[in-house]
């Protein structure tokens, strides 16, 4: 999917993120990198034809094609993830960034356990993605990656690709599940999700306390409030968002909370396990929580 060029070029005018972290490739002074451009972080895929952007089912959509994936093969030995994203003119290699990040790769395992959220850094030469990876455990594993090729004409592509891989070893599908849908707790705070999840939108209430009280101190990780990652149980379908509410990205000390307002856009009906990451106090927790979509 594409949009519109107007749209883009007004975009490309603000030039607001700074690099990344250390996983990513470095800045130039103009804030690009060299397969790289700096572009304000959204809020999610609301309103996109996700048809065009697709959920992590395919190796190919629209022109685009996860190629050359190779992942660790051994559990909890360390190793690589590296892969290319081929596009309609060739290797792509020109990208702008997503939540700061030039590309977003996921890992979860069949059983919906394992979950890894991590970024890949590209050479620039060759347009190879690659970052350190250590699987702990073996089994059947899809690996999803999200992006935005930038395009010779200025305006840019959303896409969502992945692919299946497997650790050797005997493969033991996990059993538990979270006690109880649209709840979760970690690290002494709980969430809780208000409203019906449903297959092509409408919105969503996450709400976040700690012992009771309001959390009104959530930080910005990678430009957002919450980053939420869901796989639907049985074909690992995949859905991402992020909360409405934004981080200023010239605010060092915005803080949000305890309500973020989500619009995912569901492709299919199901029990999806999503995986919320959100910081406070500088650290980043990560927990599951599984809701039913009609």
């Amino acid at each position: 999917m594409t949009r519109s060029s107007a749209a883009a070029a007004a975009l490309l005018l603000v030039l607001a993120l700074s690099a990344c972290g250390d996983d990513d490739n470095a800045p130039n002074a103009d804030g690009t990198t060299s397969a790289g451009h700096s572009m304000p972080g959204g809020t999610g895929m609301a309103g996109m034809d996700m048809s065009q952007v697709g959920d992590g089912m395919q190796a190919t959509v629209h022109g685009y094609t996860l190629a050359a994936v190779k992942a660790p093969t051994k559990a909890d030995e360390a190793g690589k993830l590296t892969f290319r994203i081929d596009g309609p003119n060739g290797v792509q290699k020109d990208y702008t960034r997503q939540q700061t990040k030039l590309m977003h790769a996921y890992l979860v395992r069949k059983d919906l356990t394992g979950y890894q959220h991590i970024h890949p850094a590209i050479d620039p030469t060759t347009g190879i993605w690659s970052v350190d990876l250590t699987i702990p455990d073996p089994g059947p594993y899809r690996v999803i990656t999200e992006f935005e090729a930038f395009t010779p004409d200025g305006t840019f592509d959303d896409r969502i690709l992945g692919t299946d891989f497997t650790v050797a070893g005997t493969y033991k599908p996990a059993t538990a599940e979270p006690a109880a849908l649209d709840t979760a707790s970690i690290d002494g705070y709980q969430l809780t999700l208000d409203g019906s999840p449903k297959v092509g939108g409408g919105d969503l209430k996450l709400k976040i306390t700690k012992d009771g009280a309001d959390v009104t101190a959530l930080q910005p990780y990678l430009a957002s409030f919450a980053h939420i990652t869901g796989f639907r149980e049985g074909d690992l379908s995949s859905v991402h968002v992020h909360p409405n509410e934004a981080p200023k990205p010239d605010d060092a000390n915005a803080t949000g909370g305890p309500e973020l307002t989500l619009s995912p856009m569901f492709m299919e009906a199901g029990r999806y396990r999503m995986f919320i990451q959100f910081q406070t106090g500088g650290a980043v927790h990560l927990v599951p929580m599984d809701v039913e979509v009609s």
